[in-house]
């Protein structure tokens, strides 16, 4: 990570880099949503590992059964967003260059794609449940890599009651949005075959419900 880092420094202009900092520094908000949307590929692969091994263990594949499990997924996504938005996409780093900022970018979401890739793949092949079980441990694993690679500790955390509250109502909204669209959706489309049309109304709802988690986010729960 840190090769790739030296060589994309060494092949920028000189000039260029204290330009495009600059102009990031003063519209934060484009640092936050690159990051938010990074994490929400992270989150989602997390969501649909979770939500297709449970589902193929109790081989549930649509309706409000499949909404509640997509609920399941959802719940450890918003469990594993929190620390990520509040540490990096919220947290005010500073002292990060623009190059480590972009391979963050790139590692964090890189992992949540290759996640909705295998489940794509595994989805089209009908793949057994211990398949998805075992490449969540690995995904995990992964995950925590790069958490310690980043050099974020939990302990630095000022926990507040009040903003865990905030939080959780808004993701809770996101929650029934996600939950309930995908039980509709679910039931309404037949593109293909049920793995993958069940994958096809979780991502379309999953999109829905991350657009209302950034302006939730941004505007109440990490607000300035």
């Amino acid at each position: 990570m840190d090769n790739i880092q030296n060589i994309n420094q060494q092949n920028l202009r000189p000039d260029l880099q204290p330009k495009v900092t600059g102009f990031l520094e003063t519209h934060s908000v484009i640092y936050q949503f690159l990051r938010f949307a990074c994490i929400g590929f992270l989150n989602t692969g997390l969501s649909f590992l979770v939500v297709n091994t449970v589902s193929k263990f109790l081989n549930i594949s649509q309706g409000w059964p499949y909404g509640a499990i997509v609920g399941i997924g959802f719940i450890c996504a918003v469990i594993q967003s929190y620390p990520w938005n509040k540490t990096w996409t919220f947290g005010g780093e500073t002292g990060v260059t623009l190059w480590k900022n972009v391979v963050r970018l790139f590692s964090v979401g890189a992992l949540g794609v290759v996640a909705l890739m295998f489940v794509v793949v595994a989805s089209r092949l009908s793949a057994p449940a211990w398949s998805y079980l075992i490449f969540l441990a690995a995904y995990l694993i992964m995950e925590e890599v790069l958490w310690k690679r980043f050099g974020f500790h939990l302990s630095n955390w000022s926990h507040e009651g009040h903003s865990f509250l905030i939080f959780f109502t808004v993701t809770g909204i996101g929650f029934f949005i996600n939950s309930g669209l995908s039980a509709v959706l679910s039931v309404h489309i037949h593109l293909t075959h049920s793995d993958l049309d069940k994958n096809i109304a979780t991502a379309l709802a999953t999109g829905v419900s991350l657009f209302w988690n950034f302006v939730g986010y941004k505007v109440v729960v990490f607000k300035k």
